[in-house]
């Protein structure tokens, strides 16, 4: 992290965390503990030489809900116990998948007005939070809509709340198994479908982990 974006966090940290986040500097991350796991706000980030140099800043939202995480992390996609405490159950990277076409959520940082822009970008992600990301916080407070929304488009590499297959599969079913389980079975057997499909090269291990998921959640209860 360079010395803008902590300038940045600087800013932010007061507004947070009236909204109950806190920076989490090893981590990189602002946090709120929530009942059933957490909300989280980051960035993405990397330099261009577009206006004389500028520093391009994308959020990301997160939601976690600790039994989904406690489920998946058994398939072994993550290593170490510190690194699985802070995985999260949906993502929203606002850089590809804004709230809105017509609202770029990213914020740049210019060389030449570097106090100006950092000024802007907190008032702008403040705003952001304040609004379309609590919204986002609530919906997904839900087990039941991380599953409808984890597997809705189903067939899909790239996903707004998991913008990564196999991994989506696995964040889906696992959601289904704790909001409408009797789904399962489907969405298992049209996740091997769409997997032999784009990766099959990689089927073989998609259905051990899905068949490795549901025996885990069958082991819990």
């Amino acid at each position: 992290m360079n010395n803008a974006e902590k300038n940045l966090v600087e800013r932010l940290k007061p507004g947070l965390a009236i909204a109950g986040f806190n920076w989490l500097k090893s981590r990189a991350m602002f946090v709120r503990k929530e009942p059933y796991g957490f909300s989280s706000l980051s960035w993405t980030s990397h330099s261009t030489s577009d206006e004389g140099g500028r520093l391009e800043l994308a959020p990301v939202l997160g939601v976690r809900h600790n039994s989904v995480e406690d489920l998946v992390n058994q398939l072994g996609l993550i290593y170490g116990d510190d690194n699985k405490r802070f995985t999260t159950t949906v993502t929203r990277g606002l850089g590809l998948f804004p709230f809105s076409e017509s609202n770029d959520n990213k914020q740049y940082i210019r060389l030449a007005s570097i106090d100006a822009d950092i000024e802007h970008a907190a008032s702008a992600i403040t705003a952001m939070l304040n609004s379309d990301g609590e919204d986002f916080f609530k919906r997904y407070s839900s087990l039941l809509e991380c599953s409808l929304g984890l597997n809705n488009p189903l067939e899909s590499k790239v996903h707004p709340l998991c913008n990564n297959f196999p991994r989506r599969a696995y964040y889906g079913v696992a959601a289904a198994i704790f909001a409408e389980n009797d789904r399962v079975p489907e969405l298992v057997s049209q996740y091997l479908h769409f997997a032999m499909s784009v990766l099959p090269k990689q089927y073989d291990q998609i259905a051990t982990r899905l068949q490795q998921l549901t025996l885990a959640a069958q082991s819990d209860r």
